[in-house]
């Protein structure tokens, strides 16, 4: 029976430790495969409705609009029963009129059949606006306008791949406002669609302007015009580059240049001003200061004297280093004069915001697929700039057509995989294993390179789905190795080999037979287990790959673009190559008699292999984002604590001894854990927007009766860190400051600088953490905070300093004599 418990509860309580530490890794945020870039702003669905009356009549008509953001989609009101939820109009009761008819929509759904997750169901769904329209009756005697009509959009909002829980969407419709799609326009478009067509040559909307020109005033045929658009994202805020290709990864959106009307000019390719910036942490090449694109166009030499009109639509998406806005669209406009004589000038683009990016995606998508078109983003004419759709590299014959011939190349390159130096580290566990068999039968020297194998060939298996999952479900691709680019994987992978690494050098013992092959396991366990021989094939597969050898690459680019059953051969024939040399020792025991005989020399190569494992580690870490380095770092001394708690406790152990070490171990390296990716990893969200300290900043500020919080800190003070994550960077405190205008200002004394250090001085303080509150009107009397305080206390003296003051105010004060 105890042997029993040992083989059930041993993988169990590795389990559980595992388990703890994803509770901690969880705080990364980032273990989601779907590749989000980020948190999208605004709702993804905004209803507006209204209602309009005949006259001099009692019936009338009200339209509910819903307008979907880009990507999205939710179901119709006839939806079949059987898969995702019908949207519902629900409106609330109200004497002052019926319902006279059903609700239809201005445009049908789009219907498709889902043989894959719905089994056949048909699918009806609306994206970008959809407006239903139902016959209504008022009560007699009723005056329209005193009339609101309330109710709620119930609907689920969904993507490819994700659908989020159904919601109300409340609505009120008045009388005599037409909705606002009935206009041409989204209910969701910002508030500056207001101003379509927009001022000329310059249009501002949240985070971004826009600007623009075409010039000369007037061409003449055979002449050059040019149109020229500067975007400029405000600061903290980035734009992506201009791309030939529309996307359809999840994330950040390619900035989209299309010509919808050219009249009859010839475009050339858009070309930036400036190279755009590249950062590991963005997935797509930006640019975060002013970027200007010029289009160089052709009039024809047979064209006639006369007006002519240029335009187009730029899609664009804006992002800080946290956030992206939802992806949008602009349009732009001109009109020009071709005559017997240019003129020279500017004309100003007229801009309007009343798109979406999706317009523009379809468009490029069509302007590809026609060779360009009037794409400006594909390049036009017989241009010799750079054309991604053209780039066909010298020597590519194109690939094989026999899949026998790709699965030979796939074979060769697993073999040659297992030389690589992503491998070579855990091959050391492999021939410990080796030495180990010498002794035994040959049956179970087959059998356990078998199952060293079946856990080479699991991983590869596992691989292979993530394509065939994400060209299925997401409509994208996953390359080989691409889980390294994840925060999570990095750091689950890390920490896996960290603990055995600490196996190998003595500070425990993992629980899964014949896993360390040395110490206090061999006198419990005097062959490996068949766990321990999958677990190693397991870990040496997804240690293989970042690493890419001879041949392999030919075999992944040739699997990556066929159907899921070619890309599980070929995934299955790497995997075969790299398990056959271990498959054939297995077959010919006799291969081994080249090792040495066990003794005394493997422990010692066993803490050498613990050691090259670390090395493993630090390579590792040289994948993660530096943000999360630390806390990286910090879990690996979690589970340092953790194993040793554990392993101070022998596995000859009686279990409730062992049950206890293994909880409490758990327990630290989970506590830690949470700690360090909660306290020593990036900053929250609720981050304030802390303005550089300066004496000159502060007397303006001051001076134009701003309430100012000032924050003394420095990155060597862990209270100074502790109030900035419980009491100054929360939701709570963002939302006090936003709300009474209070600037909030850090002066950083990480290195003690002069002038910070002399203005702490002056307030009364030698030390940090400090906080000093400066009034609006009476900056001379500053509210100080020293040492550690609560939320409680920073808002009851941010509420005695009063919040910041207009011009106005602030001169009543300087009447009063106030300073």
């Amino acid at each position: 029976m105890r042997q029993l418990c040992r083989i059930i509860l041993r993988p169990a309580m590795l389990g559980f430790l595992l388990a703890c530490q994803t509770a901690a890794l969880a705080q990364v945020g980032q273990l989601d495969l779907g590749g989000s870039a980020g948190a999208e702003n605004g709702p993804l669905v905004t209803v507006s409705a209204a209602f309009a009356v005949e006259k001099g009549g009692r019936k009338g008509q009200l339209s509910v609009t819903a307008s979907i953001a880009d990507e999205w989609h939710i179901y119709s009101i006839t939806q079949p029963a059987g898969g995702p939820v019908r949207t519902k109009i629900k409106l609330d009761p109200n004497p002052g009129f019926k319902l006279a008819g059903d609700f239809t929509p201005s445009s049908p759904p789009k219907a498709h059949v889902d043989d894959l997750a719905f089994n056949g169901l048909t699918l009806e769904e609306h994206a970008g606006s959809v407006t239903w329209t139902a016959p209504i009756e008022l009560a007699a005697d009723l005056d329209p306008a005193k009339l609101k009509i309330t109710g709620k959009l119930f609907a689920q909002t969904c993507r490819a791949g994700q659908c989020l829980f159904p919601q109300d969407f409340p609505f009120a419709a008045k009388f005599g406002r037409p909705s606002i799609a009935e206009k041409g326009r989204s209910a969701a478009a910002p508030a500056d669609a207001e101003r379509s067509p927009g001022q000329a040559g310059k249009f501002e909307l949240d985070a971004i302007t826009f600007r623009g020109h075409l010039s000369p005033k007037a061409a003449v045929p055979g002449g050059k015009v040019s149109l020229v658009i500067t975007a400029e994202p405000a600061s903290g805020w980035h734009i992506y580059e201009l791309s030939g290709k529309t996307s359809a990864a999840i994330g950040a959106k390619p900035t989209l240049l299309v010509l919808t009307e050219t009249s009859g000019l010839k475009n050339g390719p858009a070309v930036a001003s400036q190279e755009p910036l590249r950062d590991p942490q963005n997935t797509r090449p930006f640019y975060d200061d002013a970027v200007t694109w010029t289009v160089e166009m052709t009039v024809p030499k047979g064209a006639k004297p006369g007006a002519i009109k240029i335009a187009g639509l730029l899609g664009y998406q804006i992002c800080t280093t946290k956030s992206c806005k939802n992806p949008s669209a602009v349009g732009f406009e001109a009109n020009m004069a071709i005559g017997g004589a240019a003129v020279d000038g500017k004309i100003p683009l007229k801009f309007t915001s009343d798109h979406r990016y999706h317009e523009v995606e379809k468009l490029a998508k069509d302007s590809a697929a026609n060779g360009g078109g009037t794409g400006a983003s594909q390049g036009g004419g017989k241009s010799t700039g750079l054309n991604l759709d053209q780039i066909k590299p010298a020597g590519s014959g194109g690939q094989p057509s026999s899949l026998a011939y790709m699965l030979g190349v796939g074979f060769l390159g697993g073999l040659i995989l297992n030389l690589m130096p992503c491998v070579l580290p855990v091959i050391g566990l492999k021939i410990l294993s080796f030495l180990e068999q010498s002794g035994h039968s040959h049956r179970q020297a087959f059998l356990l390179n078998l199952w060293y194998s079946l856990g080479m060939l699991a991983v590869f298996m596992a691989l292979a789905t993530l394509p065939v999952v994400f060209r299925l479900w997401f409509n994208q691709s996953f390359g080989w190795g691409q889980q390294f680019s994840y925060v999570g994987f990095n750091v689950t992978l890390a920490a896996i080999v960290f603990v055995m690494a600490l196996s190998f050098l003595g500070v425990w013992e993992i629980p899964i037979p014949g896993f360390v092959g040395g110490g206090k396991a061999n006198q419990l366990v005097a062959q490996e287990g068949f766990s321990g021989a999958f677990a190693k094939g397991a870990i040496t597969t997804v240690l293989a790959t970042p690493c890419s050898g001879p041949f392999l690459g030919t075999a992944l680019g040739f699997a990556l673009v066929q159907p899921p059953l070619v890309i599980y051969l070929m995934f299955a024939s790497i995997g075969l190559g790299m398990a056959s040399p271990y498959l054939l020792i297995g077959a010919f025991p006799q291969l081994m008699r080249f090792l040495p005989k066990p003794g005394a020399w493997m422990d010692t190569f066993k803490q050498i292999m613990g050691f090259v494992l670390l090395g493993t580690v630090v390579y590792l870490m040289t994948l993660i984002n530096v943000e999360y380095f630390i806390p990286t770092l910090a879990l690996l001394f979690g589970l340092w604590a953790g194993c040793w708690w554990i392993g101070r406790t022998p596995l000859y152990a009686e279990l409730p001894a062992k049950l206890r070490a293994w909880a409490w171990g758990s327990a630290v390296s989970a506590c830690i854990g949470v700690f360090a990716f909660q306290w020593l990893g990036p900053q929250p969200d609720a981050v304030l927007p802390w303005r550089p300290f300066s004496i000159g900043a502060l007397a303006k500020l001051t001076a134009e009766g701003k309430t100012v919080m000032l924050d003394f800190t420095a990155d060597w003070c862990p209270t100074c860190k502790v109030l900035e994550h419980t009491v100054l960077n929360t939701s709570e405190t963002k939302a006090f400051v936003e709300r009474h205008g209070i600037v909030p200002m850090v002066a950083d004394m990480t290195s003690n600088p002069e002038e910070e250090a002399a203005f702490r001085d002056k307030l009364g303080s030698k030390s940090i953490p400090l906080l000093a509150i400066f009034p609006a009107g009476r900056p001379n009397e500053p509210i100080v905070l020293k040492d550690a305080y609560t939320k409680g206390m920073l808002f009851e003296k941010l509420k005695e300093a009063g919040p910041s003051k207009g011009p106005s105010q602030l001169a009543d004060l300087t009447a009063a004599g106030r300073p």
